[in-house]
């Protein structure tokens, strides 16, 4: 876990110097504006997103957020909105998340939301087997996290990992344009038609 998290970081990020308190990673973020992780005092910069990774997480928002729309209890935030995992000490952005009720906030200035149902992540070469396989183990130390959907961007993909007991994960894939996904955790179908709109392959 630790090798394949540090070469993620070697090939996606900058990693400052040192170890850095949580008060310290804020003031970085409010300083720099930007966006960093972080995991035990490491800050790891967040490059920006492909245009069809930015394509793709804007229709998830919109389109998802038309279907959310229509039923109550169900909140969605973008990729600007932190997460914070409290046994492990992770704070991390993810593409989209999807909250019930009412979200809860980490103790700390980070607007971190800790009781996400539903993650999306937008995959890219450098982070794919990041996401698929050390952030998919951290993000399940949240009780609340009940559905993980990793999205393609060079072709129409899609996989939803969805938690059907505490200890059991059920794979479905979701491939083609003329698709529709089920995000069970929601109970909201949508086509891949309108997930990828105007996202060109191989370009």
């Amino acid at each position: 876990m630790a090798a394949t998290s540090l070469q993620y970081r070697s090939k996606q990020s900058v990693l400052l110097n040192g170890k850095y308190t949580v008060a310290e990673y804020l003031e970085i973020e409010a300083r720099t504006g930007e966006r960093h992780e972080f995991y035990n005092g490491e800050v790891i910069h967040m490059s920006g997103g492909s245009i069809n990774h930015n394509r793709i997480s804007k229709n998830i928002l919109q389109y998802l957020g038309n279907e959310l729309d229509k039923k109550t209890g169900l909140e969605l935030f973008g990729s600007d909105q932190k997460i914070f995992l409290p046994k492990l000490n992770f704070y991390l952005y993810p593409d989209a998340i999807v909250v019930a009720e009412t979200p809860i906030i980490a103790e700390s200035d980070a607007q971190a939301i800790v009781n996400p149902i539903l993650i999306v992540e937008v995959l890219s070469p450098t982070t794919e087997d990041y996401d698929r396989k050390d952030k998919f183990l951290r993000y399940r130390s949240l009780e609340s996290f009940q559905e993980y959907v990793l999205v393609q961007q060079d072709h129409s993909e899609i996989l939803t990992l969805f938690r059907s007991t505490p200890h059991t994960w059920e794979e479905e894939e979701f491939v083609g344009i003329e698709t529709t996904i089920h995000f069970k955790s929601i109970d909201v179908h949508l086509p891949l038609s309108l997930i990828y709109r105007n996202v060109t392959f191989g370009a």
